[in-house]
C-alpha cells in the first residue's frame, strides 16, 4: 500500500482534481448490485430528477480488479451516448484485505484516465484507499457521495426563493403596466366619444 502510494503520488496522480460539475443530473454508479451499498447511496439522494445508470461489479476477490477497470472503460467509451455528468465509484468499508481492488494500481490508473470525473467513496477505518486519492471527489461513504451529488443543486436551490420573487415582481410589474395602458386607451376612448357627442349636439342646434 504505502509503496504504490508513493510511486503514484510521485507520478502525479493525486494531484489533478477536477470541479465537479453544478446540477448532475445523470451518473454512472460503479459498485455490487448486492448489499446495502448501493441503497444507501439511493436513499440519500434527494427528489431532484437524477438518471442513474449502475453497472454491478465485483468489489472484492480475484474478478473485482477486472470487473471495475472494464466497467470505466465502458463508461467512458459510452460518456458521450450516456451523456454522463459524474462517475461514483462505491463500496461499504472493510479490512485492507477486503479493499485490496481498492488500492490497485490498475484501477488507480483507470480512474485517473476517466474523461468524466469522478467521486470515489470506498468505505474506510483507518487507510484511505489509493482510488480515493486519485478520484476527484472522495467522501468516506456511500452517504457521504450521495450528499456530495445533491450539493451540485446547492446554488440553485439556496437561490430558488430569490427567482421565485424576481419572477413574481416581474410579473406584477408588467400586469401593473398593462392595468395602466388599458386604463389610459379608456380614458382616451371617453374621452373621444365625448367630444364626438359634443360635436353631435353642437351641430343638431
Amino acid at each position: 500500500y504505502e509503496l504504490l502510494k508513493k510511486k503514484l503520488e510521485l507520478e502525479g496522480l493525486f494531484v489533478r482534481k477536477r470541479p465537479i460539475p453544478e446540477f448532475i443530473k445523470r451518473i454512472g454508479i460503479i459498485t455490487s448490485r448486492q448489499g446495502a451499498v448501493i441503497e444507501d447511496f439511493k436513499n440519500n439522494l434527494e427528489h431532484l430528477g437524477f438518471e442513474l445508470f449502475l453497472k454491478d461489479v465485483r468489489v472484492e476477490g480475484v474478478r473485482a480488479v477486472e470487473d471495475i477497470t472494464e466497467t470505466l472503460r465502458w463508461f467512458n467509451s459510452n460518456a458521450d451516448k450516456l451523456n454522463l455528468d459524474v462517475l461514483v465509484v462505491i463500496r461499504g468499508g472493510g479490512s485492507l484485505e477486503d479493499l485490496q481492488a481498492f488500492n490497485n494500481e490498475l484501477v488507480a490508473r483507470a480512474i485517473f484516465a476517466s474523461s468524466v470525473p469522478t467521486i470515489c467513496a470506498i468505505g474506510h477505518h483507518k487507510d484511505v484507499p489509493i482510488v480515493s486519492l486519485v478520484g476527484d471527489e472522495a467522501p468516506s461513504t456511500p452517504t457521504g457521495a450521495a450528499i456530495r451529488v445533491n450539493q451540485s443543486w446547492e446554488r440553485l436551490v439556496k437561490n430558488l426563493p430569490m427567482f421565485e420573487r424576481e419572477m413574481f415582481y416581474a410579473y406584477e410589474s408588467r400586469l401593473v403596466a398593462s392595468y395602466n395602458r388599458i386604463n389610459s386607451l379608456s380614458e382616451k376612448m371617453v374621452n373621444y366619444f365625448r367630444r364626438a357627442f359634443a360635436k353631435f349636439e353642437a351641430l343638431k342646434s
